[in-house]
């Protein structure tokens, strides 16, 4: 009896031994999600709803995605079909440490995501404008993803010269047209960038690396507006040289003295080309009426 006493005290140790490896393997599997969301070493919190094994999007590749984000209360912000079918990006690096740029590189065409983004560093990093007064100073803002494509830079050359070949020389012209009968006598800069320049301004020229503070206009040839400061939610504000912007912006802003206001006429191959972007149909001379307001 006494060694049966014995086996079975022991028995019941090894099982509760073995309840308590259970329990702390299933707590060290669950300590890398928070929220329900799986955590990487950056900070990223990322749920992954379907995935096709393809390759992941790399940095230079356009992605054409469907994409929500929405803040804490669940109200969306933002949904990319407001800008139609064919809204697209280019894959750059992170902006900050685990990103949205971070987000989209673990996606293949034809993958679903979830992301949580902190709200101050998105506004900070990647739209580059004050926080809105109604999200919160901390909030998350939850993006919702379908990467639908990927367009490689050597697939985007293709496109370019084959499917949808784009004459330059036309929009030369065009441009060209477009500047005499607006009286702006000035030819483009070797870029292919024509800068107009209608205030010089009397501060300091941004270099590389200055944050500059913007308030612009964005239109077409043909005068339609697509895009302007005044109605986001306030002044652009970006680092030059952080690679988040256009070159052919940049190029044009760092002509520019602080307080200067001048123009910038982009043709399509400098701007966003055969993809588009968003209202910016593909094959689009965009012009951007630019007032820099500070440079520090």
């Amino acid at each position: 009896m006494v060694e049966l006493n014995i086996y079975m005290i022991m028995k019941k140790i090894k099982s509760i031994h073995s309840l308590i490896i259970i329990s702390l393997i299933l707590f060290t599997a669950d300590s890398c999600k928070r929220d329900g969301f799986l955590v990487t070493e950056s900070g990223l919190h990322y749920t992954i709803h379907e995935s096709y094994g393809k390759p992941k999007a790399k940095i230079g590749d356009i992605l054409f995605m469907h994409l929500i984000y929405k803040n804490a209360k669940d109200s969306i912000l933002f949904d990319s079909k407001s800008m139609g079918d064919r809204f697209a990006i280019e894959l750059i690096r992170p902006s900050f440490k685990g990103g949205i740029e971070e987000a989209l590189a673990m996606l293949g065409e034809g993958d679903s995501a979830s992301f949580l983004m902190p709200a101050d560093s998105l506004y900070e990093k990647v739209f580059h404008a004050p926080r809105p007064v109604y999200i919160h100073k901390g909030e998350k803002l939850r993006f919702e993803v379908r990467l639908n494509k990927i367009q490689t830079p050597a697939n985007s050359q293709s496109i370019n010269s084959k499917d949808q070949p784009v004459n330059a020389k036309d929009e030369d012209f065009a441009i060209r047209k477009y500047l005499a009968e607006n009286n702006l006598l000035v030819s483009a800069r070797p870029s292919g960038m024509v800068y107009i320049s209608f205030v010089e301004g009397k501060g300091e020229m941004p270099q590389v690396g200055d944050s500059v503070v913007i308030e612009y206009t964005g239109t077409f040839l043909t005068g339609e507006l697509f895009d302007a400061t005044s109605k986001n939610s306030g002044p652009l504000k970006f680092k030059m040289g952080d690679g988040t912007m256009l070159k052919a912006w940049e190029e044009g802003i760092s002509l520019m003295k602080e307080g200067g206001r001048s123009r910038l006429v982009i043709p399509s191959r400098l701007a966003y080309g055969v993809q588009g972007y968003g209202p910016i149909k593909p094959n689009s001379t965009i012009i951007y009426d630019v007032q820099l307001k500070k440079v520090k």
